[in-house]
């Protein structure tokens, strides 16, 4: 299991985390590129190059309840899939391969007492061990259907909208199984206008990343 600590950039050393004692720094992958997750969804590379930058100021929650806001995201960059270790996005352009979309988050302990300590935990072999992984919001409202693969480079697309509109009924947005009655995998690659709109703490995530790393993990009583 590859660790998280090659994530550990994204907590920026600007933020003085002794200080500021009642935040707590994070790092995390949030979602795959060029992979459907399990919800069926997915994004293809120009369009994470193009928008991952827009999670940054975005806010998290705890299992994607948006009343239940915990914190903010502060940097984004690329992570790889195998080793977590950060990737440059000019190394990606063009790639077909999954990677890992990697933010980072400040948790404000004051908010979820509860929570905070939940997260101080998990990347210590504790109770809670990698029991919380990120997951991420986006809004869209234009998709291809995907099929035969959970990964892009080897799925069939349909990018006509009359095809689109018959193949919706099988997406699981849509309450359909994710496949079709032969067993082949309907998935959506989302495209066109996309807003990242944060991402919920959650013990099911919805694509392949498992765990958060924490930064200033002090037991202070506030």
């Amino acid at each position: 299991e590859a660790s998280l600590k090659h994530l550990q950039p994204l907590i920026p050393e600007d933020v003085d985390l002794s200080k500021n004692i009642d935040l707590l720094g994070v790092a995390f992958n949030a979602a795959v590129v060029n992979k459907f997750n399990k919800n069926g969804d997915g994004i293809d590379t120009e369009t994470a190059l193009a928008v991952t930058d827009y999670f940054i100021n975005k806010p998290t929650n705890i299992e994607h309840n948006k009343e239940k806001v915990v914190g903010h995201i502060i940097s984004s960059s690329f992570s790889d899939i195998k080793t977590n270790e950060l990737i440059e996005a000019s190394q990606l352009e063009g790639t077909h391969q999954p990677f890992n979309i990697a933010l980072g988050a400040l948790v404000y302990k004051v908010v979820n007492p509860a929570f905070a300590r939940m997260l101080e935990q998990t990347d210590q072999g504790e109770e809670f061990h990698n029991q919380i992984s990120a997951s991420w919001e986006i809004g869209f409202n234009d998709y291809y259907i995907a099929l035969g693969s959970k990964d892009l480079n080897e799925a069939e697309l349909i990018t006509d909208k009359a095809q689109i509109k018959e193949f919706k009924k099988y997406l699981q947005a849509y309450d359909g199984t994710g496949k079709m009655d032969d067993g082949t995998l309907v998935n959506r690659l989302v495209v066109g206008e996309i807003y990242p709109l944060g991402i919920g703490f959650t013990a099911t995530p919805a694509a392949d990343v498992k765990g958060v790393i924490v930064e200033n993990q002090q037991k202070i009583q506030i």
